[in-house]
């Protein structure tokens, strides 16, 4: 896990001293080295986390006398396709894994990406035809930038994160209008926009060909969602296998490598699996919020069962009102997901004990553990049967959220009533701030809710239900935007990295084939990966409800340390205001979701006020 960054300059002239401002600024990437190449008509930067390799693993590496890498990730096959390449006639000087994504390369140029399965963002420079290629995995685990500027703008700049881009002082970032209010839509930024119109961001399973001034981007894999027929007790079979061997492939470090673990199913899952893989006791991290959020009892229960060894932290109240505006700084662009906090202390404190650890990042977007599934189901069903939407309608006024399981007979109402396809209900389900609550916001038109996200996702087949279009959905823009983003700044601002087993290709492509109902039924969640946890899990963790890795926004709106943030986002004359006169006047009384993604995008305006226009 590192840090990389690019600048292409044949055509143009660059201060020497830019690729270096690049590189220092993402060294929380890689505190464990620094190396820069200045190439003819390249020059690459890379600061290194060192796992794989030790010793000679040091980038930007060259092969051949012809290419030259810049590489962050991990490749877990990377040893079978050593050997398969090394039949082929290549040698190595190193047993990295880096070395073998250049001879992958070398031997099949684009073809090597479907052969690698892994976690990876990187850039390589062919001096011979003078090329940059550089590429994203699967699902945008690892993130990669790129923009064009210096002199007459035909220089290209790759970078891991924005900031590193903004420090080359090649590039004046200007606000990207349309992409704040996909924010107000989301509470994160979609995976195919970033907050500036000038700075892009490489979409997840693309890769990126740059030579004589000439820019190429292409998709070289697209899930596929409920192509497969099966019996349940046979997936539950096949399940086991690839998760066992997703979760032995991601094992392999020369590092030690540890877990989160919240007691919810998916972490404890690839736990259990860890620690059966294991010799010697998996070093286990969870977090707890006092008695606000408290998952540390299903977790210990977890570890005990599987003889981990554990850690607990209990953030109790943490330093809220600072850590927002630190925030800021780690993730680049606004972002409403409330647990960037826990995730970001979490990362500090496993971090003081390993370098590397497993989550359970993907298993509800692939297995189906989002509440929003259900509402989405039940509104197909309430939508088909006219008396029960006319009953559900009725019932819905006087159902509050604190009535439980009942809420979503509430939600599924709403969404059946507002929409009369699948596709609608699966985008009205995500939406944070409506067509009319984002009117009022800009006092202007605005595009409507299906334009904004519909870029995200391909047109729904026909036939094709609700269900099957929200997974396709979270897939390609939930997990790439919010949850894959979170994780990987937060883990990396500590220099910790994070993989994720469920995100394996073959275990994910198998995931995605599944019929629906082996993932929603009813009022059951996540139906098949319940049922392969039945030998690995505590009954109390495989039955209970998911609670999700969140945090208590609501309360922390009313923190005395976050109501000067507060009083300064929607103060008169504000960035806030000024970007969206229609707010209105006073802070908001209501301590809700929509309260928290304004502040935190007020408080992004504010730490880069005078540099985006």
């Amino acid at each position: 896990m590192c840090g990389i960054c690019a600048i292409v300059h044949e055509r143009t002239e660059v201060p020497g001293e830019a690729i270096t401002r690049m590189t220092q600024r993402l060294s929380h990437r890689g505190p464990d080295g620094s190396g820069i190449s200045r190439l003819p008509g390249c020059d690459l930067g890379h600061r290194r986390l060192s796992i794989i390799d030790l010793k000679y693993g040091d980038q930007p590496m060259e092969y051949g006398g012809r290419w030259s890498i810049t590489y962050n990730g991990e490749i877990y096959n990377y040893r079978a396709l050593r050997s398969e390449l090394e039949a082929a006639g290549h040698q190595f000087r190193t047993s990295s894994d880096t070395e073998v994504i250049l001879a992958a390369y070398a031997e099949w140029k684009s073809g090597c990406l479907l052969r690698l399965r892994g976690m990876f963002a990187f850039a390589i420079w062919d001096k011979v035809e003078r090329r940059l290629f550089a590429a994203r995995d699967l699902f945008g685990e690892k993130p990669l930038y790129f923009a064009l500027g210096g002199g007459s703008n035909s220089a290209l700049l790759i970078a891991s994160e924005m900031k590193a881009i903004l420090a080359s002082g090649l590039v004046n970032p200007v606000l990207d209008r349309a992409a704040v209010d996909s924010f107000l839509v989301l509470g994160y930024l979609p995976p195919h926009k970033t907050i500036y119109s000038n700075i892009h961001t490489l979409p997840a399973a693309h890769f990126l060909e740059y030579s004589g001034g000439s820019l190429r981007l292409e998709q070289y894999w697209r899930p596929q969602v409920g192509t497969r027929t099966m019996e349940l007790s046979d997936a539950v079979t096949e399940l086991d296998v690839l998760m066992k061997q997703a979760v032995r492939r991601q094992l392999v470090a020369d590092v030690p490598v540890g877990a989160f673990l919240s007691g919810g199913i998916d972490s404890s899952m690839i736990v259990a699996m860890a620690q059966e893989e294991s010799s010697q006791p998996l070093q286990t991290f969870s977090v707890g919020f006092g008695e606000m959020i408290n998952e540390l009892p299903y977790a210990k229960s977890v570890a005990d069962r599987w003889q981990t060894e554990h850690h607990e932290i209990d953030l109790g109240t943490p330093r809220v009102g600072e850590l927002l505006e630190r925030m800021v700084d780690v993730y680049d662009e606004p972002f409403a997901d409330s647990s960037h906090i826990p995730t970001y202390l979490i990362s500090e404190f496993a971090r003081r004990t390993v370098k590397v650890v497993l989550s359970g990042d993907g298993g509800d977007e692939l297995f189906g553990g989002y509440g929003r599934y259900h509402d989405i189901q039940l509104s197909e069903s309430a939508y088909r049967s006219w008396a029960a939407w006319a009953v559900l309608r009725l019932a819905s006024r006087a159902i509050k959220e604190r009535h439980g399981g009942l809420h979503h007979y509430s939600v599924a109402v709403g969404l059946a009533t507002r929409a009369n396809d699948g596709w609608s209900r699966c985008l009205l389900s995500q939406a944070t701030f409506s067509d009319r609550q984002r009117r009022a916001l800009w006092d202007r038109d605005v595009t409507p809710l299906n334009e904004v996200l519909r870029d995200n996702g391909r047109r729904p087949q026909q036939r094709e239900s609700g269900l099957d279009q929200a997974f396709y959905f979270d897939v390609t823009t939930y997990l790439p935007g919010d949850i894959l983003v979170k994780v990987d700044r937060a883990a990396m601002a500590h220099g910790l990295e994070t993989r994720a087993p469920f995100l394996d290709r073959d275990l994910a492509e198998f995931a995605l084939s599944l019929p629906s109902r082996f993932k929603v039924n009813g009022r059951e969640s996540k139906v098949l990966l319940r049922s392969a946890s039945a030998r690995y899990l505590p009954s109390a963790v495989r039955s209970r409800r998911k609670q999700g890795f969140g945090a208590p926004y609501g309360i922390w709106l009313g923190r005395s340390d976050v109501e000067p943030l507060l009083q300064r986002v929607f103060a008169r004359g504000s960035a806030l205001r000024e970007l969206l006169p229609g707010i209105k006047p006073g802070i908001p009384k209501s301590r809700n979701y929509r309260t928290w993604t304004l502040l935190t995008l007020g408080l992004w305006l504010d730490g880069t006020r005078g540099r985006a226009i």
